[in-house]
């Protein structure tokens, strides 16, 4: 299987979904998906902290998003608690500079926060098992309807 996803002859996000197929969990609790950025924690990067519910696929696409964002992970931490997730990645833009705009710090928490499904109230109510799409580039998710 990994060698088919490297050599191009399958794609990642069909593996994962074939993989996980008809694994649905009950939902144990819920967890307000969060993105932080520091540039205080590292004398040559920033970094991105995320925390939320784990599920199948999530780290692929967490990393997929920060390569389309132009940064570069120089070093990650992941770390799953049961089905809690937070990540760490230390990273610089293509230049080897921290992110050190606000505008372009909340593009990034904006854009890894949609790879993270979310209820309603803003929770993420999605157990390990059930993939989420990750969401195309420049489509944004509708305003709940109070």
């Amino acid at each position: 299987m990994i060698e088919d996803v490297l050599s191009g002859k399958r794609r990642l996000p069909e593996v994962i979904a074939a993989r996980t197929k008809g694994k649905k969990r009950d939902k144990t609790f819920t967890i307000v998906p969060s993105v932080t950025i520091s540039n205080s924690l590292s004398n040559r990067f920033s970094v991105i902290e995320i925390e939320c519910l784990d599920r199948p696929g999530l780290l692929s696409d967490i990393t997929s998003m920060l390569a389309d964002l132009s940064l570069d992970i120089a070093s990650a931490r992941i770390t799953t608690f049961g089905e809690k997730v937070i990540d760490t990645f230390y990273v610089t833009d293509l230049t080897g500079e921290k992110i050190t705009t606000e505008n372009r710090q909340a593009l990034i928490a904006a854009r890894l926060k949609s790879v993270m499904p979310e209820g309603e109230d803003g929770a993420s109510r999605v157990a390990p098992g059930v993939v989420t799409p990750l969401q195309p580039k420049g489509v944004r998710k509708p305003a709940p309807s109070a």
